[in-house]
């Protein structure tokens, strides 16, 4: 997957909030989520979210009726670029989560253990080439553009090799780090965006 695009490119897209089904993989209720709003890519932060890790699950389906040995997980943070894919969901991002008494980390497929709570930033599918944020559409009137232009970033400093933890790699409001990876800009001078950018960022635990 591809994270270069031209500079500053003008997209069509809006803040947005939902509650993600719990017990599908993260991957497949983010993919509803967006389908829902009508979205083929999105920035979305979930916090404060508990999760299940379920030896040899396939990612398939709900999580089963029983749970022989399924261990139980808070994920504290999580900004993720996903993206739709013909009938499945490109998915990476950085993170803080705990396994209580295990060393695991977090995939596509990790499940939650309940419906969460996110906010984002959605975008609509069009003829661009938007690299990792997959085909948008051009709009010079919704104050987002891809590229690292004016007002709050959000984004990574490279493009996350799946889910990684969050150290170096966020750009956000109050974490402005520098790198050459896919970044959205808001223009915050817009009616609502500052104050839907400072929710997003405070749900992330960046802000400062």
């Amino acid at each position: 997957m591809t994270h270069r695009h031209r500079a500053s490119l003008p997209v069509a897209g809006r803040f947005f909030e939902d509650i993600i089904d719990g017990y599908f993989p993260l991957r497949e209720s983010l993919r509803q989520g967006l389908q829902r709003h009508g979205f083929s890519a999105a920035l979305v932060v979930i916090s404060h979210a508990p999760i299940l890790h379920l030896p040899g699950d396939d990612g398939q389906g709900p999580v089963p009726m029983r749970l022989q040995a399924a261990r139980a997980g808070v994920l504290r943070s999580f900004l993720g670029l996903a993206v739709i894919a013909g009938n499945d969901m490109r998915l990476v991002g950085a993170g803080d989560w705990v396994w209580p008494g295990a060393a695991l980390g977090i995939t596509p497929d990790t499940r939650l253990a309940e419906p969460a709570f996110l906010r984002g930033i959605g975008l609509l599918r069009g003829p661009e080439d938007g690299g990792a944020f997959g085909p948008v559409l051009r709009d010079e009137s919704s104050g987002l553009r891809l590229g690292a232009d004016r007002g709050p970033r959000w984004g990574f400093t490279r493009l996350p090799d799946g889910i990684e933890t969050q150290d170096g790699l966020l750009i956000a409001p109050g974490y402005q780090s520098e790198g050459d990876g896919p970044v959205l800009s808001v223009e915050d001078g817009m009616v609502g965006h500052r104050d839907a950018s400072a929710l997003m960022a405070r749900d992330l635990g960046v802000a400062r």
